[in-house]
């Protein structure tokens, strides 16, 4: 037995059982045509060696790392050619894995750890797609046009370190999707999801000829309201033919078949503006929410969009609210997936480790009831960063490298879904690939403007990476567009957070404390306080300010609070920041 230093290349076809079961002599037809007629001639064309085929699967080797991507993206881009015609369920698609090791070999077949974590890189690509390892992308950066994305670090199969990852599709590779679960599965889903009519606004303007106002604010609030994916919007033209009359809500409800209208006005006077806007309930009438809004003219379609996003804000944790309040008293097992749904974002947003915990056992039993859920899987990959938040501190690289895998799997459920591109954002971000996660959550934000809790997320990640006047700019967003929002501490949290790294320390000082003022506040505002307390020399103020922190956490010290800056070997600021913040917190009177 020799060793030998070899790129290893894994292909496997995806779903091989399903397609056997649909039609076996036509998949093994396709299998042996994809083999003899792309998969080994592009590995001979580039310089490799087919080892061995193991059922629907090919390993080879490369003595070349450039020629191995090189091979697998061939072979990914001719495949795509031919599924071109053939339909999405009967494509058959192939995933490869790549890595760059010592193997041993023997009789020409090849062993070793490199061969497996081949092999665990190919189980995580995505159909069509390929998976690299650092080591690879280190060999071929400046050598290949090879556009991956960084996903992160993440943990493989029987591989003790965590591996980092950079995944690659074809830029034209539109994803087949997911056939798991049924269509009344679907249908009862959308059914049961909340929708809402926006009626014309009445333009009550004492100034003639503003109708073209009011239309277009309420044209703009539909369009709006609409990029919110778990909400039913009705569309502009049946909302619209209700205009110059004073129709019945339920009325409206039961022809439009909607849950909830809103309706409003527009009253126009010079340059100022005041729009009201309210929220009924269409089964019986009630008012649920209401809202007056005064501006000052500048721009008419800037006010129009500032204003359409603010309301949408607004309204979506008031829906979720609202929707949770109806399923109280009813038992899980009598809920439908987006019931179960619903009740998951209540405990989630009640930020404690037990509540995480809950909402997790609840996303899951949704998903279970409907895998093609979207949202679900996106929100609980969310958990799993709190609980990352939350939880032990050596559990965090586990619990972002679950993230990770489960927005992957939303997104590739639902590309348009804000809430996957949110989760991954962040969890990408705490793993250390900041620019990847920060591109994402610029997506979250591309797809739903209105989405607060993804401008707080984006303003985070900036004071991550040392631009704290950028995030303090995302976050007043975050703050207009949801001034209720479940997230309200932690908005004033980051607040604080950018003003002690721009030294603002009085305005520091007062985020942190109205952070603490929120009953599900945690620690982190308190250290702030007491950072930006200690940053003055020690006090009787900074002394409170570290008792205040140990009622959240007793007994913590320097060496601590310097820990919970990271995330597996990742920290989350700079080191230079974290220095600074606790040569403050021990000036403030925290142990070492």
């Amino acid at each position: 037995m020799t060793r030998r230093l070899a790129a290893i290349l894994d292909a496997d076809v995806v779903g091989f059982s399903r397609l056997m079961g649909l039609d076996e002599t036509g998949t093994f037809a396709t299998l042996k045509t994809h083999n003899s007629e792309v998969i080994v001639p592009s590995i001979e064309k580039h310089h490799g060696r087919v080892v061995k085929f193991v059922g629907d699967g090919t390993l080879a080797e490369f003595s070349s790392v450039v020629d191995a991507v090189g091979c697998a993206m061939d072979i990914q881009r001719a495949l795509l050619r031919r599924n071109e015609s053939i339909k999405a369920d009967k494509r058959m698609l192939w995933r490869i894995g790549i890595h760059v090791d010592d193997v041993l070999v023997e009789d020409n077949d090849i062993f070793g750890d490199g061969v497996n974590l081949a092999a665990s890189l190919q189980a995580l690509a995505p159909p069509g797609g390929i998976c690299i390892s650092q080591q690879v992308n280190d060999q071929i950066r400046s050598k290949l046009d090879f556009r991956a994305v960084d996903f992160g670090n993440r943990r493989l199969k029987n591989i003790e370190r965590p591996i980092r990852v950079w995944r690659w599709t074809a830029e034209e590779n539109e994803q087949p999707q997911s056939t798991a679960g049924s269509r009344a599965e679907a249908t009862s889903r959308l059914r049961n999801r909340p929708s809402i009519a926006v009626l014309p606004f009445t333009n009550m303007s004492s100034v003639e000829g503003q109708e073209h106002f009011s239309d277009g604010f309420t044209d703009e609030l539909i369009g709006t309201l609409a990029r919110c994916r778990w909400l039913l919007v009705a569309a502009r033209n049946s909302s619209f033919s209700y205009k110059g009359r004073k129709p019945n809500v339920r009325q409206v409800a039961e022809d439009l078949g909607v849950k909830y209208v809103l309706e409003g006005s527009v009253r126009r006077a010079a340059d100022r503006v005041r729009i009201s806007a309210q929220l009924l309930n269409g089964t019986d009438g009630t008012l649920l929410w209401a809202e007056r809004y005064d501006r000052t003219l500048a721009d008419i379609f800037d006010v129009q969009d500032q204003l359409a996003s603010e309301i949408t804000g607004t309204i979506e944790p008031e829906l979720d609210s609202i929707e949770f309040a109806a399923l109280r008293g009813r038992a899980v097992f009598d809920m439908d997936a987006w019931e179960i749904y619903l009740k998951g974002l209540w405990h989630l947003y009640r930020f404690t480790l037990d509540e995480l915990k809950t909402a997790r056992t609840l996303f899951e039993q949704a998903i279970s009831i409907d895998p093609t859920f979207a949202q679900a899987q996106a929100r609980l990959a969310y958990v799993h960063i709190q609980l990352g938040w939350y939880g032990p501190l050596d559990e965090r690289a586990e619990r972002i490298c679950e993230a990770i895998d489960l927005a992957e799997r939303a997104i590739a459920l639902d590309p348009k879904e804000p809430a996957a591109h949110l989760a991954l954002g962040r969890a990408l971000a705490l793993d250390g690939a900041t620019e990847a996660g920060l591109a994402h959550l610029r997506n979250a934000l591309q797809l739903d403007q209105s989405f607060a809790q993804a401008h707080f997320a984006l303003g985070q990640v900036l004071c991550y990476v040392d631009r704290p006047a950028e995030g303090i700019d995302e976050v007043k967003e975050a703050f207009r567009l949801s001034p209720r929002d479940p997230h309200l501490w932690t908005f004033h949290n980051i607040v604080a957070l950018a003003n002690y790294q721009l030294g603002n320390m009085a305005e520091a000082t007062k985020a942190a404390r109205a952070s603490l003022h929120s009953p599900n506040a945690t620690f982190w505002p308190a250290i702030f306080l007491a950072a930006a307390l200690g940053s003055q020399g020690e006090s009787a103020e900074a002394r409170e300010a570290i008792s205040r922190l140990h009622r959240f956490r007793p007994g913590m010290t320097c060496a601590d609070a310097r820990r919970e800056f990271y995330f597996g070997d990742n920290p989350v600021m700079t080191v230079t920041f974290i220095d600074r913040c606790i040569a403050d917190l021990a000036s403030a009177g925290l142990p070492d």
